[in-house]
């Protein structure tokens, strides 16, 4: 089942336009990552499917339902749930604050303790520093926040902008490993935004490519792993 669609999707900023004519599905319990480089219109893309920018031309789909239209909180609440770049955090709040602000649905409150336990079991740290301020923990620490605080609203769909960004590969790596582990134990669906290619399609499941607006390119994981277009412009193989 397609949880989220992209049909034909045109929009800019101002009379700049960004995006021409983007098709893109996100499969449920799957994750689809999108990658590109920057100023490609990843970001563009994500800010679509929030709310945070309206289509010029085309629509976006969320279960089957129309949802071009619909104000970027009532997205979150049907489900749609973004870590957006640069984590965004709540820096003068602790942990466990930011933590509790990202429960501030309906749907969220009445499921709180059950997705606290699941934040604290993937990332015990934020446990363990859970009445420490938040602008004082680790850039990777912070990262994990920013998954947990959006864990929080009981995603149906989690969008992640560049997780990766600015983290040691060590934390890339355990990153990645909690997304692929949401798929596989909590059976959530993903979009993942992303630079770091051969990271990304390590856990994927099917893939698009964008440049310059448009999508160039798509496939499984491995057609995408296999395309001398990846190899080249991405893997430096």
């Amino acid at each position: 089942m397609k949880v989220l669609e992209l049909n034909s999707v045109e929009t800019g900023y101002g009379e700049t336009q960004v995006l021409w004519g983007i098709d893109l599905s996100v499969e449920e319990g799957k994750i689809t990552v999108l990658l590109g480089s920057n100023g490609a219109g990843k970001t563009t893309t994500l800010r679509v499917i929030t709310g945070l920018l309206f289509p010029w031309k085309g629509s976006v789909l969320f279960k089957g339902e129309d949802i071009s239209r619909v104000p970027t909180h009532k997205r979150v609440a049907m489900g749609v749930v973004m870590v957006p770049e640069g984590r965004r955090l709540w820096p003068e709040l602790t942990v466990y604050e930011n933590l509790e602000l990202g429960a501030y649905t309906k749907r969220a409150r009445e499921k709180f303790d059950e997705s606290l336990e699941l934040v604290y079991s993937l990332f015990p740290r934020l446990k363990e520093r859970k009445n420490q301020l938040a602008g004082t923990l680790s850039g990777g620490e912070q990262q994990m926040l920013a998954i947990g605080r959006a864990l929080m609203s009981v995603p149906s769909v989690l969008l992640l902008d560049e997780p990766s960004l600015g983290l040691a590969p060590k934390l890339v790596a355990e990153i990645m490993n909690v997304i692929r582990k949401l798929k596989e134990e909590e059976k959530l669906t993903v979009l993942l935004v992303e630079q770091n290619v051969h990271m990304s399609l390590q856990i994927a499941d099917y893939g698009y490519v964008i440049e310059q607006g448009r999508i160039t390119l798509e496939g499984s994981r491995d057609e995408l792993e296999a395309s001398d277009k990846i190899k080249k412009a991405y893997l430096g193989m």
